[in-house]
């Protein structure tokens, strides 16, 4: 780990997870990736988007809108010295030193072994949404939010959704993952367990998510109303209502 930031917490009223001090949650930004179409970027964490900002810079500030008591961690490693440059000096940074030679399950592996609470928000470093995605997200038990209105491209992992329980995970599917998760319970028990196993640290984050389902686990797919979300890989992915 080359740097590691304190955390800061300000109040909040609310009794959701990461909103109250007695429920406090870790969310994990998975932001070592150098994004292969946007190399001339640097990082695609901190690819430019709107007034300003950079992909990570709004994920944290939405984040700490909806969950003001959290934890926040980013996973960094493609040109790690200038995204932590980047953060505000309350997000913790663990480095992936390998994150060239593995996969994202590497950098969450990374990321759950320094968290210290409980309950996890995984929220991929590629995203830009809006507060609604985040709202409610810990209510239930361990979720997975999805989208069923073609907000994601038809090639990225899809959800097989079984009377609002997301039953597999799979491309070609209709339904998509919008690649965040909530995990508490034995869900995030096994979660964690997986990713520790070293020989998957090769895996896609959807195979660890089946594995946990196969051993049990139980994820809503969670729709949240008035959801904004867009995954990022270039100039064109970038949405008109960000703007």
């Amino acid at each position: 780990m080359s740097k590691s930031n304190s955390r800061f917490i300000v109040p909040a009223k609310s009794s959701d997870a990461g909103k109250a001090e007695h429920k406090n949650i870790s969310i994990i930004i998975p932001a070592a990736g150098m994004g292969s179409r946007m190399k001339r970027y640097g990082p695609k964490c901190l690819f430019p988007t709107s007034k300003g900002s950079t992909i990570l810079s709004k994920i944290i500030k939405n984040i700490r809108k909806v969950y003001p008591y959290c934890e926040i961690i980013a996973t960094v490693g493609f040109d790690a010295d200038k995204v932590i440059d980047s953060v505000p000096k309350n997000i913790r940074i663990v480095e992936n030193q390998l994150y060239d030679t593995t996969n994202m399950v590497e950098s969450i592996r990374l990321a759950l072994n320094n968290a210290v609470n409980d309950d996890v928000i995984i929220v991929n470093g590629d995203l830009i949404f809006n507060v609604f995605t985040l709202q409610n997200l810990t209510k239930h038990g361990s979720c997975v939010v999805v989208d069923s209105q073609n907000r994601f491209n038809k090639d990225e992992v899809g959800v097989t959704v079984i009377d609002n329980m997301a039953v597999n995970f799979a491309y070609g599917l209709p339904i998509k993952w919008a690649q965040i998760i909530y995990l508490t319970g034995k869900e995030l028990v096994k979660f964690h367990e997986f990713c520790n196993d070293r020989e998957k640290n090769k895996m896609h984050t959807f195979e660890i998510l089946n594995m946990v389902i196969e051993s049990g686990g139980v994820f809503l797919a969670d729709e949240p109303k008035g959801m904004q979300i867009k995954e990022i890989d270039s100039l064109k992915d970038l949405p008109r209502w960000d703007k």
